[in-house]
């Protein structure tokens, strides 16, 4: 017998034999499981239908009254439709009810965001959104989704964008991520609580990365540029204009250069700044967007910035009512307020200043047989938050902040520039920077050229000014526009005279109103000194000719001959005039 190992395959089962007969005593006949009902009654059972069956019949339908007693009947194939629900396709039913908690969902987190945007910009929304609530709550909800979500979260989103810190933030900076974040609504505070916490971490971060490449190399300088570059660029990523940082890329920063970037790097009062001015215009930005600024609301600038620079002017001026300035070495003193109010800090002397210097320019060109033009260089339409001629919502506005579109109006004006150098045509003049009403700035320009470069200039100023976005419709008629001066009807210095007097005090403008908003302009001079410092704009430029400061330093000489520099005598004594026409001829000529 051989031996097998392993495992054996089972025998199979034998073959099945059918079903027993059923030999059970039923009590009744029918109790029987093959008991046949119908033969036993002589009964004929009707043919059995299928689904199939039952669609092709016409007659099979599903008739019901709707609420306002109107018969609705339904086929067989639209109750499948609606009822019929698998995981690949679901039913109309379940369709609309999924639709339903989506919308819901939605409206939620709709809701939930309004009641997270800041209050400066919440209070009227909300309002809006209450009152819908109250009249007509179907509205409410359209309105959270046609205007609230489409227009005014995502504004929201592109100007909050602008001022977030880069996405990947460094690990010394990831504590206070949420705090940047929240800036808008931080006082006054929990802003010296982030500058102070700041500047902390960037004298500790300094000093270790100071004392660990020192202790390699023993190089001071080579120590102090590793270090200022590690922090540097950590500080980078906060969205911020770190001193040095250019040249530190470029490889042109020297070591005291370096600490003196170091020095403000470690100052409280230095980082207190920069966030206040984060936080000073992201607010009024955010209100810009929101519609807060226009010219049916609160033309050039908002009230909070209104009423905050008021505060500030007052401010500064009773702190300068409390100083006073003493000579060392005589001992005498004088008041500060005084020595304010006799420089060109004084609007009325600001004023007077540039008043002359315009008229200095006038008779330059008069002398030099050159024609003025009046140039007006405007932004294109995606960078306005509002419309011009209603005030209403403009769906084209790109998020840009009056200081975005002051930086688009720059780099054409130097592209201009550098066309007219290309081709030799030169110019002198001014430029003023105001803003319409929804505060987007615009240029006034009075511009002196040759005759036979009239012409030409005007064609190449306009082909860069409709540079971008020149075929939107009205372009060519407001974005930019040219007049060249004419003689009967004014001087070129009258033109530029009064914007002069309109961005700085309103003199001489009684009874005059503005075009856009209609109010006065004495009290809109007010509104566009407050623009101006909310984001930092240059209000007026000179344009070639010769430098205002050392204009305002020779004045500061009064009528003293200088007996030891004869040379610059009579540059002084055109300074002390009065008498910007012969200064400027006496320092090159415009």
């Amino acid at each position: 017998m051989t031996a097998v190992r392993g495992r054996h395959a089972p025998t199979p089962p034998p073959p099945f034999s059918g079903k027993a007969p059923d030999t059970t005593a039923y009590p009744y006949s029918w109790n029987n499981p093959d008991y046949n009902a119908a033969a036993a009654n002589n009964l004929t059972p009707e043919p059995v239908t299928t689904i199939s069956d039952d669609q092709g019949d016409p007659s099979l339908c599903f008739e019901y009254l709707t609420p306002d007693g109107e018969r609705h009947t339904l086929t067989y194939e639209e109750l499948q439709e609606l009822c019929n629900t698998t995981l690949e396709n679901r039913g109309l039913i379940e369709q609309e009810k999924a639709a339903e908690r989506e919308r819901e969902k939605r409206e939620k987190y709709l809701r939930r965001r309004l009641q997270q945007l800041p209050g400066i910009i919440r209070r009227r929304f909300t309002l809006k959104l209450s009152q819908l609530d109250e009249s007509n709550p179907e509205n409410a909800v359209k309105w959270l989704f046609n205007t609230f979500e489409r227009h005014i979260l995502r504004r929201v989103e592109m100007v909050n964008v602008q001022y977030h810190p880069q996405p990947t933030l460094p690990a010394m900076l990831l504590p206070m991520r949420d705090d940047f974040h929240l800036l808008p609504w931080a006082d006054k505070k929990k802003l010296r609580r982030m500058a102070y916490t700041l500047s902390r971490l960037m004298k500790t971060e300094f000093e270790r990365q100071f004392d660990c490449q020192y202790e390699q190399t023993a190089d001071l300088d080579f120590s102090v540029l590793d270090a200022y570059g590690y922090i540097a660029s950590k500080a980078t990523a906060l969205n911020i204009a770190i001193p040095g940082w250019e040249k530190y890329s470029k490889e042109e920063l020297d070591a005291e250069e370096a600490l003196r970037a170091v020095g403000r790097l470690q100052a409280e009062k230095w980082w207190l700044g920069k966030l206040k001015r984060i936080h000073d215009r992201w607010r009024e930005h955010l209100m810009i967007a929101a519609g807060y600024v226009s010219k049916q609301a609160s033309p050039k600038c908002s009230e909070p910035c209104l009423k905050e620079w008021l505060a500030q002017q007052k401010a500064n001026m009773a702190w300068l009512h409390k100083m006073d300035l003493e000579d060392r070495d005589t001992g005498e003193r004088s008041s500060l307020i005084d020595k304010v109010l006799a420089s060109t800090s004084n609007p009325k002397i600001a004023r007077m200043e540039l008043t002359t210097r315009a008229a200095g320019f006038q008779d330059i060109a008069d002398e030099m047989g050159l024609i003025g033009m009046f140039y007006t260089l405007t932004a294109p339409s995606s960078y306005h938050s509002t419309r011009i001629k209603d005030g209403k919502r403009n769906d084209k506005y790109n998020g840009a902040s009056p200081r975005k579109t002051q930086k688009y109006l720059c780099n054409v004006w130097s592209r201009v520039r550098a066309a007219w150098q290309r081709r030799g045509i030169r110019t002198f003049g001014f430029r003023t920077a105001e803003p319409h009403h929804d505060g987007t700035p615009h240029w006034h320009m009075v511009l002196w050229f040759r005759p036979e470069d009239l012409e030409k200039a005007t064609t190449v100023f306009r082909e860069y000014a409709l540079q971008e976005d020149g075929d939107e419709p009205g372009a060519q008629d407001s974005r930019f526009e040219a007049k060249q001066e004419d003689k009967s009807r004014g001087r070129a210095v009258g033109y530029i005279v009064k914007y002069i007097s309109k961005n700085i005090d309103g003199h001489g403008l009684d009874g005059e109103v503005d075009k856009e908003t209609g109010r006065p302009l004495k009290e809109e001079a007010r509104r566009v000194k407050a623009w101006a410092s909310r984001w930092n704009i240059r209000q007026f430029q000179q344009i070639g000719g010769a430098p205002v400061t050392i204009w305002r330093e020779l004045r500061r000489l009064g009528d003293r001959e200088l007996v030891l520099h004869p040379e610059i005598e009579a540059v002084r004594a055109a300074a002390d005039a009065p008498d910007w026409q012969h200064y400027t001829m006496y320092q090159g000529g415009p």
